[in-house]
């Protein structure tokens, strides 16, 4: 199942981001910074449930090496310290992002395999929901 989600994709179209960012503490630069770019993933299988996922833009980088199901701490691109668990839910990848000490609300990311080039995310915080569509590119 997680083999499905692995390759390269990038944003197409995006949904009440911005309000997302807002709902997180965002800055508003940060904010429009982010409503404008086009980031790239990159998912990698390293080894069974172990993976590695790279997310860039021209301004920013990211990366999770995880395990499912392990917890992690990471720290967003947003400046957020999180501890971080992604496991599979169905057919459905979920980040979960707890806060730690007092750095925001907790955060949920649910990647969903639209068809086999399209992935879209929906991402909740307190009451907000935000969209995100990657399509696959071709090695």
């Amino acid at each position: 199942m997680a083999t499905k989600f692995v390759g390269h994709f990038k944003l197409h179209k995006s949904e009440n981001f911005e309000p997302f960012m807002e709902a997180l503490g965002v800055n508003i630069a940060l904010r429009k910074i982010g409503s404008l770019a086009s980031p790239e993933l990159t998912v990698e299988q390293i080894d069974g449930d172990h993976f590695l996922v790279k997310e860039w833009t021209m301004v920013t980088k990211h990366q999770w090496d995880f395990t499912l199901g392990n917890e992690f701490q990471d720290k967003t691109v947003d400046g957020r310290d999180v501890k971080t668990t992604i496991n599979f839910d169905g057919e459905c990848l979920v980040i979960s992002e707890q806060p730690v000490g007092d750095t925001g609300s907790p955060v949920s990311f649910t990647w969903e395999l639209v068809d086999e080039n399209n992935i879209r995310i929906t991402a909740k915080t307190k009451e907000v929901v935000a969209y995100r569509h990657f399509k696959r590119l071709e090695s």
